[in-house]
């Protein structure tokens, strides 16, 4: 069994059977009138174990009782007879506790699955499904014909980590389906569920992150006019929401890490002389062309390791990294000149991204070579490589980097000295994809400060586009065009 899992307080609660860190609770009451109606709607049921759920059951029985004959459909009163038949044993050995936990789990997926049916009907569709399986970290190919079942016994055995308390996977599933209907998380239902199952505290973190709301407070520092051979000015606005609160005076730079070096502190500077006395500026997004974008993200510049005072950027500061083509055309993309059609085509895919069943795209170096980069820009061309396309080694960074970010909004790829592209890091990748981008950013800013965080995101590489950003753009576009009428 992949974790430990959580059963479903079913009886009158007075029997709790603790077997190494798994919970189990018997059922020990015949009368089910005191019953929730979702277990009463459970014990209906004839087959509740999925795909992941029966297997479970049968591994498990045929340790704890090799000569029973494994059924093909498990009825909810079939695990009630189990559940009995353990606690009149009352031998906690290893067979007997794997056998506990696999009726618990099964059971604990049929009451549940009950309560979703009826709490949460509108989100019940392929597409909602699939995000509350990348809310909840889980893989959407667990989907499955039966989905909300794969769903749920994906949650409690194979998900569940060993260190988190038993249950915070499936909490995370309800927590999805919560945010996604909307409900209002002091519901009383939602309440009785958790409060049940001793979920409280798991349900109501995975609510408050799923929900985190944007960074009320950000610099952004645009270098879109700083290219090699050449100084250039960096602009430099401070956002507090949607709210503009000011704008500094350009301030010329070249195109050496020196000069960004004090472009980013100068706008630091600007930008600290603009907060409110209980604010701290955290968040700071930097723009720039494909030419500045690929050293600023190379192993020798690495902006985020360059100190701009007493620090490292990185180690006070959350780095987004954007493409500045996106603000205005950018000389080293000089095919792309039409920024809204790009942006308004980057802010269909990524709503499309959230209903699809895989998030990115990931591409291989051959898809770089000369013979095929024409077959790969008919591809995205014609839309069909999604909002997020993600890749390993290259022939060139600027060469990938020209090439996507036209076309999709969110390009990703390991960091220099990051471990290998290999299929369990694509994985964990699409796992956390849901935390994307800022909880990219902050886990490399927690990691530098010596946080423990997931290895993966801080081992990422992310050039990102989101909504706010593309509100962004249009608000800084919709002020130049408006500009001349207004000094009339």
């Amino acid at each position: 069994m992949g974790g430990h899992v959580l059963g479903t307080a079913l009886g009158d609660g007075s029997s709790v059977v603790y077997i190494g860190q798994q919970i189990v609770t018997q059922v020990l009451r015949e009368d089910t009138s005191a019953l929730p109606p979702d277990v009463v709607r459970a014990m209906s049921r004839d087959n509740v174990a999925g795909v992941i759920g029966g297997n479970e059951i049968r591994e498990a029985l045929t340790i704890w009782r090799p000569d029973h004959v494994v059924p093909a459909a498990v009825s909810f009163a079939q695990l009630v007879s189990w559940q009995r038949d353990l606690t009149a044993e009352g031998r906690p050995d290893d067979a007997s506790g794997r056998m506990a936990c696999a009726v618990a789990g099964v059971m604990e997926c049929a009451v549940t699955a009950e309560f979703l049916a009826d709490v949460f009907p509108d989100v019940l569709t392929s597409d909602r499904l699939t995000t509350v399986a990348r809310l909840a970290g889980l893989g959407t190919d667990v989907l499955g014909v039966d989905p909300v079942r794969s769903l749920l016994e994906c949650a409690a055995f194979e998900a569940q980590p060993l260190v988190a308390a038993p249950g915070a996977v499936l909490a995370r599933v309800v927590a999805a389906f919560v945010v996604l209907s909307g409900m209002d998380r002091t519901d009383s239902r939602l309440k009785d569920w958790s409060v049940a199952r001793g979920l409280v505290v798991q349900l109501n973190d995975a609510i408050a992150e799923f929900t985190r709301p944007a960074p009320g407070l950000r610099l952004v520092i645009s270098l879109a006019d700083v290219r090699r051979g050449s100084q250039g000015d960096a602009e430099y606005w401070l956002m507090r929401g949607d709210t503009l609160v000011g704008t500094g005076d350009p301030i010329s730079t070249g195109h050496e890490q020196t000069g960004v070096v004090e472009a980013v502190k100068y706008a630091l500077q600007w930008a600290r002389e603009h907060l409110k006395v209980d604010e701290t500026l955290v968040h700071v997004d930097v723009a720039a062309p494909v030419s500045l974008l690929v050293d600023l993200m190379s192993r020798t510049w690495a902006l985020e390791d360059l100190p701009v005072g007493t620090f490292r950027f990185g180690a006070r500061h959350s780095l987004l990294m954007r493409w500045s083509g996106r603000l205005c055309p950018d000389p080293s993309v000089p095919d792309v000149t039409d920024i809204a059609e790009i942006n308004d085509a980057a802010r269909i895919a990524l709503q499309e991204m959230a209903r699809g069943a895989e998030p990115i795209t990931w591409l291989g170096h051959d898809d770089f070579h000369a013979e095929s980069g024409e077959e790969l820009k008919r591809r995205l061309a014609a839309g069909r490589m999604g909002a997020a396309i993600g890749f390993g080694e290259t022939a060139t960074l600027e060469r990938a980097l020209t090439a996507l970010l036209p076309y999709t909004p969110i390009v990703v790829w390991p960091r220099p000295g990051a471990s290998d592209l290999d299929e369990a890091f694509r994985a964990r990748v699409r796992a956390y994809w849901h935390r994307q981008p800022q909880d990219f950013a902050d886990a490399y800013r927690r990691n530098v400060a010596g946080h423990s965080c997931d290895a993966c995101l801080c081992d990422l590489h992310s050039v990102s586009h989101d909504e706010p950003w593309l509100d962004f753009c249009w608000l800084m576009t919709r002020r130049t065009v408006a500009a001349p009428e207004e000094t009339r």
